[in-house]
């Protein structure tokens, strides 16, 4: 069921949301709720989006009540609809190593016979295999790139190559994974697609989602600041060439659709699935769902 097919009469929580990504038109997911149990995320990921509309977005904080509320939620929601954690906020925040906070969600979660997917840039995930692989769940795993550049637009994130030997350990467990290769940005994380997909691939992983990025004036800055080399590519490409959809700029769409085909026939060439998002290209997609819930068992 498309987002746009969600009644009125969806069931949502205090904290299990409505997964609605700014009513955009070009997002294909299946019905699903959002859950964030930290406010802001401590990756500090210089292209993240979340700086538009999070106070203090790289300051993360434990929300308010958040094992009382989920807990109360779990009751009320329905539990055929999976659950993302997190849409806005990594799960595997730097300070969740010492809380444990997703740690008991995901108990919650379990016990209550939801469904649930997890969305992260952190091999901590590994610590709750033992959760995760007695729930109806798939991990999600973003990678940008496996350069240098990893470290200078993903500061505080661990090691991309540290993901992928998490993932490898998960899917030895038979927990279904999927790798979001997300976002594509020009002469920044373009650079060594086909090495990636050929490290995915051989650490068992299911399904790639990819992504271009969606530019916002404060992210591209942050970006022109840490990669000065690709500065000025992506001033002409976004600010002068690029298309307003919303609130973001998107490349031009002729130079999306190369970028995301080419890197398809690699995906399906190593035997993964694939899908996009927010692309308005969903007959890319070689998947039954194009976010990877298709994959919950």
């Amino acid at each position: 069921m498309p987002l746009g097919s969600i009644s009125s009469s969806f069931v949502e929580g205090s904290l299990i949301r409505r997964f609605d990504p700014w009513h955009s038109d070009l997002c294909t997911c299946p019905a699903k709720y959002s859950l964030s149990p930290y406010t802001g995320c401590g990756h500090s990921c210089v292209y993240c989006y979340i700086t538009a509309y999070v106070p203090s977005a790289f300051k993360p904080r434990a929300k308010r009540d958040v094992l009382k509320r989920i807990s109360r939620d779990v009751d009320v929601i329905d539990k055929s609809v999976p659950i993302l954690l997190s849409a806005s906020s990594d799960p595997y925040t730097p300070m969740e190593g010492t809380l444990s906070i997703t740690r008991e969600v995901l108990r919650i979660l379990a016990r209550a016979g939801t469904r649930f997917m997890i969305q992260t840039k952190s091999d901590l995930v590994l610590r709750d295999a033992d959760i995760i692989s007695s729930a109806g769940a798939v991990v999600g795993m973003t990678v940008t790139s496996l350069g240098a550049v990893a470290k200078k637009i993903e500061p505080n994130a661990p090691d991309p190559k540290s993901r992928l030997k998490a993932l490898k350990e998960l899917n030895e467990m038979d927990i279904p994974t999927v790798i979001r290769i997300d976002p594509i940005v020009p002469g920044v994380s373009d650079i060594g697609l086909s090495e990636l997909v050929q490290k995915i691939a051989s650490n068992g992983v299911d399904h790639v989602v990819a992504s271009t990025y969606k530019a916002r004036p404060d992210s591209l800055r942050r970006i022109s600041g840490v990669v000065p080399n690709a500065s000025v590519q992506l001033d002409r490409l976004y600010r002068k060439e690029g298309t307003r959809v919303s609130n973001c700029l998107y490349l031009d769409e002729g130079i999306r659709r190369v970028t995301l085909t080419e890197l398809r026939a690699l995906v399906l060439k190593h035997g993964m699935t694939f899908s996009t998002c927010r692309e308005g290209f969903d007959e890319l997609r070689t998947s039954k769902s194009c976010d990877g819930t298709h994959l919950i068992k």
